[in-house]
């Protein structure tokens, strides 16, 4: 390798580490972009009774513009937010998290339909979500996956909010890369679907 090759091939390297987690290479020297999925490594818990007659609604946002996209976040400092700059998300958390929570919530058995908002299904309860943040807080190498979600369930028949909550999840990362990040985000994700998919299900049998 010629000395004008090596020094390319340093300074690549150099720049590699200095990107964080989001670094990915094949073969020797060639950086790729990689895009990740957000994965429910959970189950749903059917309940062992008739459906109510009750169609749910999912919908979901960002509260902060800066979540509302496909990059994955990351901070090394309080305040200061930067995106990963080899890796992404497949789509854009919001809604992937809205997606995964229908899922579930569907799963469960207890409501007679469970939809999107944005699909042409009436709903007589819409459960709102909004992503507050799910970013890697780097601070503290190898850092942890902090995800929280504001939810709120709004009866459209009786114009009324039943109930909200805010959920706050964090994993901490097994190891400083790209892998490791959405490996925390799946289990603390998951475990926000534990939790809120229990809350919307104890407080529709409240409310029936």
């Amino acid at each position: 390798m010629s000395c004008a090759a090596r020094g390319r091939r340093h300074l690549l390297l150099a720049a590699c580490a200095a990107l964080l987690p989001g670094c990915v290479s094949i073969g020797r020297d060639a950086p790729v972009h990689v895009s990740y999925e957000l994965h429910d490594l959970g189950r749903a818990k059917p309940v062992s009774r008739a459906p109510l007659d009750l169609v749910v609604l999912v919908g979901w946002t960002a509260a902060n513009s800066f979540y509302d996209s496909t990059s994955i976040v990351y901070s090394r400092t309080p305040g200061a937010l930067a995106y990963y700059q080899l890796a992404s998300w497949s789509e854009r958390p919001t809604e992937q998290l809205g997606r995964l929570f229908a899922r579930r919530l569907a799963e469960v058995g207890l409501f007679r339909d469970v939809a999107t908002l944005s699909g042409p299904v009436r709903g007589d309860w819409l459960v709102e979500l909004e992503l507050d943040r799910m970013l890697h807080d780097d601070s503290n190498p190898p850092g942890v996956a902090r995800v929280s979600v504001f939810a709120r369930i709004v009866d459209r028949r009786n114009h009324r909010t039943v109930d909200s909550r805010r959920f706050v999840e964090e994993e901490p990362l097994q190891t400083e890369s790209s892998a490791g990040a959405v490996k925390a985000f799946d289990a603390a994700v998951t475990r926000l679907l534990d939790a809120s998919v229990a809350w919307v299900v104890e407080a529709a049998l409240r409310a029936r």
